[in-house]
């Protein structure tokens, strides 16, 4: 097992700090997200609402010329409304549509690491004396994690195996030449590439 010296621990730990400075402009990024897509829900309630209820005056328009066309000074016949106009134009309606669409895609697309159930990480290293915390569980991409009576020691979330392989290799260069690719389920490892 190869020993860190203290240049290459500093390393890891401003890596670390950099990685947290990342993840909290993506939690930052990710809230902003979050708060627009409840403003064009919100949006969109409004306008659903506005449209039922306009739809409710149209019809109510609608049986007063048919049946009582004298109220809005109309002669018998009544008024036609021309076959491009409603009561809220349809562009409108669809540029709505697609501006909603396209937040929640951008929503949909970003998945907060601390909420994955599965992923794959690369594992550093398996001790049985050594057990002390890197850092912060909340906010740590080293992560603690056991195996039978083995402390593992595992860096970076990511969602394919490719991705996790990238991290690997440089870890590789770094003297951890036993470190491997882990697939993590719920916390535990439930399969390892070497």
């Amino acid at each position: 097992m190869p020993i860190l010296t203290e240049e290459e621990l500093q390393d890891i730990v401003n890596k670390e700090n950099e990685a947290k400075a990342k993840l909290e402009q993506k939690d930052k990024e990710l809230v902003q997200v979050y708060k627009e897509k409840r403003n064009i829900k919100s949006e969109r309630k409004g306008l659903v609402i506005s449209t039922a209820i306009l739809g409710l005056l149209f019809l109510a328009m609608i049986f007063a010329v048919m049946f009582q066309p004298r109220l809005f000074g109309l002669n018998e016949e009544g008024s036609k409304i021309a076959e491009d106009e409603v009561v809220i134009k349809q562009s409108t309606i669809d540029d709505y549509q697609a501006k909603v669409l396209e937040l929640e895609d951008k929503v949909s697309q970003y998945t907060n690491p601390l909420e994955l159930k599965e992923f794959y990480a690369v594992q550093l290293g398996a001790f049985k004396k050594f057990n002390t915390p890197l850092s912060s569980d909340n906010f740590s991409i080293v992560h603690n994690a056991n195996y039978k009576d083995f402390n593992l020691y595992t860096l970076g979330v990511f969602k394919t195996e490719e991705e996790a392989e990238k991290l690997r290799k440089v870890v590789s260069q770094l003297d951890f030449k036993d470190a491997f690719i882990g697939l993590y389920r719920d916390g535990e490892r439930v399969e390892a590439t070497y």
